[in-house]
């Protein structure tokens, strides 16, 4: 099963702001999500709505919200 990677306009503008190699890093780590289970160090979040997970790429923390009934995975 694969899932959908939609980025919010937010992430797109903060993944832009970060040097290339890093950016690099963190597209490849996001494509990973697109698979089920994911292939990548993830967390799920404590509190909140109880779909919220985190992805570690290096120092940088990706959140995002697992919508599973639709496939999508919004990076916000």
């Amino acid at each position: 099963m694969e899932f959908d990677i939609i980025f919010s306009p937010k992430a797109f503008k903060d993944l832009k702001k970060l040097d290339k190699p890093t950016q690099i890093r963190i597209k490849e780590a996001v494509t990973r999500l697109k698979q089920f289970p994911p292939q990548a160090d993830v967390l799920k979040l404590k509190g909140g709505q109880g779909n919220e997970f985190r992805l570690r790429v290096g120092d940088w923390r990706v959140v995002f919200f697992n919508i599973s009934f639709r496939r999508k995975k919004y990076i916000s």
